[in-house]
């Protein structure tokens, strides 16, 4: 395995900046805790510094989902010597993970590829937090970091952290610079902690995710504007906008960005609004 390693060309296109720093390792170890009754998801384990780690806890069962083939000897040599490691390998967002894991995660704590983050996310949300996922300490940039820890009303606020915001909290515990990864990432990362609290279905709810995505589809243009475009097949109109709007206490020129949790949910009762989930009666 050495010498693969030697020869070995990372490719940042999927994101394959191997975390190095033993240092953040402990840190991760630390603040996820995983217990004897944890089962604990990994995406992209790449040469396995993380998944050993894991390993040296009293977890239950670790599941790591790798797309790169060319790891699969040193991947497949950990989980030969811990027979609590299963590797799976596959593109992590089509993965299906509620059929192909033995049984769902309690944890995920991972160094996500940082160019799939956000549907990643969406598809833990969707996915694995109704089946019994209630925590993830996840690897992401900075950037991504600030926006899903970010409450609604604030400027940087987003559909899934908003969404995240719903269903729980976000908490950037650390910031991590790019000597800690092989490569050298050209950006800041940072650890984030969620905790999943309430409202474990959310992320499937088809009104609440078309209503924040037509809230930001152009996040400079008014709700009044936005609306008129997303929900034109509705009837809702520019002057409807305006009167859905005047009800909940919100002016004309409102934005996405400046509407707290509390208004959304009250939105998302909007019959206007309303789009029938999947495999239901709605």
């Amino acid at each position: 395995m050495a010498d693969n390693k030697r020869h070995f060309i990372h490719n940042t296109d999927i994101g394959q900046n191997f975390l190095i720093d033993r240092g953040v390792v402990e840190f991760i170890l630390k603040r996820s805790a995983p217990t004897a009754e944890d089962v604990v998801l990994e995406i992209g384990p790449g040469d396995g510094v993380l998944t050993r780690g894991l390993l040296s806890t009293p977890l239950k069962a670790l599941y790591s989902v790798e797309v790169d083939e060319r790891l699969r000897e040193g991947l497949d040599k950990i989980a030969a010597r811990d027979g609590r490691c299963t590797c799976f390998w596959g593109d992590a967002v089509q993965f299906d993970y509620v059929r192909a894991l033995p049984e769902p995660p309690t944890k995920i704590i991972a160094n996500l590829p940082y160019h799939i983050t956000t549907p990643l996310m969406w598809a833990f949300l969707e996915q694995l937090v109704p089946a019994k996922t209630d925590y993830m300490l996840l690897m992401v940039q900075l950037e991504s970091a600030e926006r899903i820890a970010s409450p609604a009303g604030h400027r940087e606020c987003s559909p899934l952290g908003i969404t995240v915001e719903a269903m729980g909290s976000a908490e950037i515990v650390r910031k991590i610079p790019p000597t800690a990864f092989n490569p050298q990432p050209r950006v800041n990362s940072a650890l984030i902690e969620i905790k999943i609290e309430k409202n474990r279905v959310l992320a499937n709810d088809r009104t609440w995710r078309g209503l924040l995505a037509r809230s930001f589809t152009q996040r400079r243009k008014t709700l009044a504007n936005n609306w008129a475009v997303g929900y034109s097949g509705s009837g809702v109109t520019r002057e409807r906008a305006f009167e859905i709007l005047a009800a909940h206490g919100l002016k004309p020129t409102a934005r996405a960005e400046e509407l707290t949790l509390d208004k959304w949910f009250a939105l998302a009762e909007v019959p206007d609004f309303r789009l029938k989930n999947k495999n239901s009666g709605e």
